[in-house]
């Protein structure tokens, strides 16, 4: 079986050439069809994780739990997106985007923890290690994205000082497909991609035209959502995702 790792750098460059095959096969249009791939990374806020294991009779929640992302780490934070904006409405536009995040958390925190733990209630602050010794969904927290988007331009906006500039925002529901590693009551998990929630997201960013179809831009993102994950002997495991993101990249217009 081919290792999780080289599975995702291979779906990796598999998405990359499709989209370069996309915007090689482009023709001198209006550009208002777009093609993009960035870079960046990623900060998601701490949160509580419910572990339900039925097997080992138990059921609590670990409070506040410190997240890390890594985003320069293997298997690097990225993304890539197709945007359409209309003839007749040019403000307004539509776009897939997909992004490839991770979290991992910091299981040698002391944080709170209340429910019941093999079977024996507990309420205490302790070690996350004790219970939990490793989570991380870091192949990654794979995000699919519908967005609508607004756009300011020059022409119809004389306040932008960068003739070449656009300002711009955008939003959408979200997918979870996530591919999570945990290590509960020394029973390990690693499932492969799964779904796991919908959510949800915001972005604002600057786009300049370098060429008349080629774009570099910045952005900022913030993604929220629900995620369920598996664990071992038939557990599950919740907790929300909030994610606040800083992006550039390019985009090749056809």
């Amino acid at each position: 079986m081919m290792p999780v790792g080289h599975r995702s750098r291979t779906f990796a460059v598999r998405t990359l050439l499709a989209v370069g095959a996309l915007t090689g096969l482009a023709g001198p249009a209006s550009a208002e069809t777009t093609a993009a791939f960035y870079l960046g990374s990623s900060h998601t806020a701490n949160s509580d994780v419910q572990i339900r294991q039925p097997s080992t009779g138990s059921d609590a929640t670990f409070h506040d739990i410190s997240w890390n992302s890594e985003s320069f780490t293997n298997p690097i934070y990225w993304g890539i997106r197709v945007n359409h904006f209309f003839d007749e409405q040019p403000h307004w536009g539509v776009g897939f985007d997909y992004t490839h995040d991770k979290v991992i958390a910091d299981t040698n925190q002391v944080v709170r923890v209340d429910g019941t733990w093999n079977g024996a209630p507990v309420n205490e602050s302790a070690p996350m290690n004790q219970r939990v010794q490793s989570f991380s969904i870091s192949h990654g927290v794979n995000i699919f994205a519908l967005n609508g988007y607004y756009r300011w331009r020059r022409e119809s906006n004389n306040s932008l000082l960068c003739a070449r500039c656009q300002v711009y925002v955008g939003a959408g529901p979200t997918y979870y497909v996530l591919h999570a590693e945990n290590t509960v009551n020394g029973a390990h998990n690693g499932e492969g991609y799964k779904g796991a929630g919908f959510g949800y997201q915001l972005l604002g960013g600057l786009q300049y035209a370098v060429t008349p179809t080629v774009g570099v831009f910045i952005e900022s993102k913030y993604n929220s959502g629900n995620i369920e994950v598996d664990t071992a002997g038939g557990g599950r495991a919740e907790t929300t995702l909030n994610s606040s993101q800083l992006l550039a990249g390019m985009s090749v217009g056809f």
